[in-house]
């Protein structure tokens, strides 16, 4: 037997399916590649700051004119420790704990040597903050990558503000070596490290990521964006950081969602927006937090509350930050914490290369912050309280642990410096000078550099630590609410995230790292391009109450990249292959040939056109009624009143309906034959 259009088109398409895998053994720096109607995103591309962590920290500062404080004891080298070990590998012993004597260097989240990813392949990236954005200029420097990547305004910025910052650090440095041959003579000597070190990566500069960035598109709040294959990409707020969004993804017919770090807490950004990602058939989330219980605010109360203390007994504070993030909200927060205690003597200093590009910049981003820092500009005032703090001299920018700073510096303070991973920038010297002491404080606040690891070079230290992690993203018990509201037909989350319990009720499967996870869409609606050779072979019909359009034709793939129905080839003509029904109007679907289109007894004629008040009373009048007329009224409908002896009839019509009211059987059948001789029979 012959395969109706249906059938041809199951079995030309195959099964719609999306499939998603893992790049990242890490959920907090998430990377997903993901292909979806025929196209490859990445999304998010961040930096893996772990190997950074396995280094020295280095700073060039070796004595004691950037400070008031003791420089720290360095006997002539980089960092204190033995200078090499008797086995000859590149490492050295802090305090009992082996670093690595390496020029600073970084890696992408996944291994490119055991995950291997054709980049060429890959269409898009897709960028939800600042903090995934820093891995771009590695993916387009050191891959074949060709696609395109897209992010907001302030995502690419502050992105390459940190990388900037970070490129400035390392150029400070005296020469260390490459990394190359550090990674050789751990390989030669079989050292378990080497396996990782052949992913590592020195430390870009500041050119280099200048150059990346140019390359990335930006892209504002709700702007829909076209890709391959008419798919459809939407950035929505995410309330995470400024500029930071979740990313809606269309094809014709499915609707997914990457929810990426978002925060439902009252800070500076403009609020997260979930409406937009209601009802989509996948959503693919990683936006909670995994250390629940130690909210933002609540971690604003007790870094005020510690700050106070140490600054009472004489101590000055030492912030490692980086120039944006949650650095806005802790400037304005501890000042006005320092006002309402009467404690505004105690001078903050910002040193950083790039603090005075990122606090400019942050003034001027008024359509990405809340509204409440929008209202400020629109009284001609600035959206932070850092730009009133820089005009009466209580925060000071400085680029470095330079001789201005060394002269202007005044004890008791509060300084937020650079870097948060404490192995490169200012922080590294002032730690390890302020460490000493016990009455100074260092408040670590990055989730991500709050572990042991961080601070193992610079132990013992004397001075109290303080962790009180800036974590913005949701609560577990927040991230359920959302993800009830959204009603997603299914829900994938990191491994991690199964004992947090935040799925809201929602299908949940967990991915596991380099897992591939495929799921089936629904593909019983399809899109189908009707060519107008084909159009023009349509014969309408009704079945029932149904009305339908016999054609025949077969699909092929039209120059567009749509499938496309084509008439009958002679090949498929001589093969027997039989029409098929399509509906007519909004939600029309393809159907099998139905088995009543193809009897005639059950399938009635069509008519069309537009039936005229004058037309009808002429045909009226041929037919042996000479007294017809019609009456409009004001509305533009009519009516029209026959009178045959003493049998009456009435016609009345409108835009949207005829209506026949008539006892005789004769005047019944010439009124009809009158309304078909004024229409098109089809």
């Amino acid at each position: 037997t012959s395969l109706s259009l249906h059938q041809q088109i199951q079995n030309y398409l195959p099964s719609v399916e999306m499939l998603i895998k893992n790049l990242s053994p890490n959920p907090a720096n998430p990377v997903y590649l993901v292909e979806f109607c025929s196209t490859r995103l990445l999304l998010d591309c961040p930096l893996d700051f772990g190997p950074l962590l396995r280094c020295c920290p280095r700073h060039p500062l070796l004595v004691g004119e950037a400070s008031h404080q003791p420089a720290a004891e360095v006997e002539g080298k980089a960092w204190p420790g033995d200078s090499a070990r008797p086995d000859g590998l590149p490492f050295k012993t802090v305090e009992g704990v082996e670093l690595l004597d390496a020029p600073p260097c970084v890696s992408m989240p996944f291994s490119t040597k055991h995950c291997p990813v054709v980049w060429s392949t890959v269409d898009a990236v897709l960028i939800s903050s600042h903090h995934a954005i820093l891995g771009v200029p590695y993916l387009t420097g050191c891959t074949d990558f060709a696609g395109r990547i897209f992010a907001t305004e302030p995502s690419i910025e502050f992105g390459r503000q940190i990388l900037e910052d970070l490129a400035n650090s390392v150029d400070q440095l005296p020469h260390c070596g490459k990394l190359e041959d550090v990674v050789k003579r751990l390989r030669e000597a079989g050292h378990p490290l080497a396996d990782q070190a052949e992913n590592w990566m020195p430390v870009f500069t500041a050119a280099q990521v200048q150059s990346a960035f140019d390359s990335v598109q930006r892209v504002s709040f709700n702007q829909r964006v076209q890709l391959l294959n008419d798919l459809l990409l939407t950035p929505v707020s995410s309330g995470f950081c400024i500029g930071g969004c979740n990313w809606l993804i269309e094809s014709d017919f499915h609707r997914m969602a990457y929810m990426s770090a978002s925060s439902q807490w009252t800070c500076h950004p403009l609020p997260m927006s979930w409406q937009a990602l209601v009802g989509c058939d996948l959503l693919l989330f990683n936006g909670a937090c995994l250390l629940p219980g130690q909210t933002p605010d609540r971690s604003v109360e007790d870094i005020c509350s510690a700050l106070v203390t140490v600054l009472s007994q004489g101590g000055s504070a030492l912030f490692p930050c980086r120039p944006c993030g949650v650095l806005f909200d802790l400037l304005e927060s501890i000042s006005n914490h320092l006002d309402a205690k009467g404690m505004r003597r105690y001078p903050m200093y910002l040193v950083s290369a790039r603090a005075k590009n990122s606090l400019s910049f942050a003034d001027i981003c008024g359509e990405w912050l809340s509204a409440e820092r929008q209202k400020r500009l629109y009284t001609a005032d600035v959206p932070f309280g850092h730009a009133e703090m820089l005009q009466q001299n209580q925060l000071q920018q400085f680029s470095s642990l330079g001789s201005d700073f060394g002269r202007q510096c005044s004890q008791p303070c509060i300084v937020f410096a650079t870097d948060p991973c404490l192995r490169l920038g200012e922080a590294v010297h002032l730690a390890a000078a302020w460490g000493r002491d016990r009455a100074n404080a260092l408040f670590l606040t990055d989730p991500q550099f709050a572990d042991v690891q961080t601070l193992a070079p610079f132990q013992p230290l004397a001075m109290p630590v303080h962790r009180f992690t800036m974590d913005m993203r949701m609560q577990p018990s927040q991230a359920a609410d959302v993800l009830s509201l959204l009603r997603c037909g299914r829900l994938v989350m990191p491994e991690a995230y199964r004992r947090l319990d935040c799925h809201g009720g929602c299908p949940v499967s967990y991915s596991q790292y380099l897992s591939v996870m495929q799921f089936p869409l629904d593909s019983s609606d399809q899109l189908l391009e009707l060519s107008p050779a084909l159009a023009r072979t349509v014969r309408p019909v009704r079945v029932g109450d149904r009305q339908l359009a016999l054609l025949e034709g077969e699909v092929t793939m039209g120059r567009s990249g749509r499938r496309r129905l084509e008439p009958l080839s002679e090949a498929a003509k001589s093969s027997g292959s039989t029409g098929g029904a399509v509906g007519f109007g909004s939600g029309s679907e393809l159907k099998p040939l139905l088995a009543a289109v193809e009897s005639s007894q059950t399938a009635k004629p069509l008519l069309t056109g537009q039936l005229r008040p004058e037309e009808l009373v002429r045909q009226l009048r041929a037919r042996n009624f000479p007294g017809a007329k019609h009456e409009l009224a004001e509305d533009g409908s009519w009516s029209i009143f026959l009178e045959v002896g003493h049998q009456e009839a009435l016609i009345t019509g409108s835009a949207g309906a005829t209506h026949v009211y008539c006892d005789d059987e004769k005047i019944r059948l010439v009124v009809r034959e009158s309304l078909l001789a004024c229409l098109v029979l089809v």
